[in-house]
């Protein structure tokens, strides 16, 4: 029972850690201008990181290392010092959007502009970080994770016609209205949001805390196997909201609250 509760949890995250701000913001606004058009994007970027995240538990688990020692072993420390600065920087720009995200979300609550919320939510994350245990963070983003859970709920009500939005995923058009360049734009923007940089690192991470063994070999894949593609199913979800809602009112996602339309 435990081992199933882990499982689950571990799932959980795993949905949890995938969707984040910049699906929400990506998968809405391409669903509002190219329907289902990038759906192969959001499978190729699912693919990427199953693959990443699993190896990177995997390799932490096995060596006791975190991943970035073996890189710098590996690779050698000018090189892997490189790769350091290139995450630590795509990291930071993820932490900065994911603070403005929450920013956002609070002025949606209070009528407070965004801005004067970026430096007491930027300070509660810091005391987070530094005072709550891994264990408890997974807890937690497992509990959060199933909020998500309402864009798939808000698809079955709307009651879609779902060979049309598997016509629009499997023949993607570029509507007259936008260019080749757009689409290509929000293809590496949703790519981006779903290989996230800090995956790797937070699975290592926990594989280093919670003192992973080979026995946590299995947990580690059905993780990675069965939550992200779980994540992505609600990635899918929202840019078959901004199809179904948005596209065909020519309303595109400016504000934050733009996307929460359809749900």
């Amino acid at each position: 029972m435990k081992k199933l509760l882990e499982l689950t949890l571990g799932i959980l995250t795993a949905i949890g850690a995938f969707v984040d701000i910049g699906d929400l913001v990506a998968n809405a606004e391409t669903g509002a201008r190219f329907q289902m058009g990038l759906t192969w994007a959001v499978l190729l970027g699912t693919l990427g990181i199953c693959l990443y995240a699993e190896m990177a538990g995997r390799v932490a688990t096995l060596s006791k290392r975190a991943t970035f020692d073996v890189i710098r072993e590996r690779m050698g420390a000018r090189l892997g010092m490189v790769t350091l600065i290139a995450s630590f920087l795509v990291n930071f720009l993820t932490l900065a959007a994911e603070i403005g995200g929450l920013a956002l979300v609070l002025q949606l609550l209070s009528d407070l502009n965004y801005l004067l919320w970026v430096i007491p939510v930027a300070i509660a994350v810091w005391l987070v970080i530094w005072r709550v245990k891994f264990s408890m963070l997974d807890k937690s983003i497992s509990i959060i994770g199933l909020a998500l859970l309402v864009m798939v709920v808000a698809v079955a009500r709307f009651g879609p016609d779902y060979g049309a939005l598997i016509h629009s995923a499997t023949h993607p058009v570029v509507p007259k209205t936008e260019t080749h360049a757009l689409y290509w734009y929000w293809a590496v923007s949703i790519l981006g949001a779903t290989m996230t940089v800090y995956e790797p690192f937070f699975f290592s991470a926990g594989a280093i805390e919670e003192k992973w063994g080979r026995e946590d070999l299995v947990v580690n894949r059905t993780n990675v196997y069965i939550g992200f593609p779980l994540g992505a199913v609600i990635s899918l979800a929202i840019m078959a909201l901004g199809t179904l809602f948005l596209f065909p009112r020519g309303i595109t996602v400016e504000h934050l609250s733009q996307a929460g339309l359809p749900v």
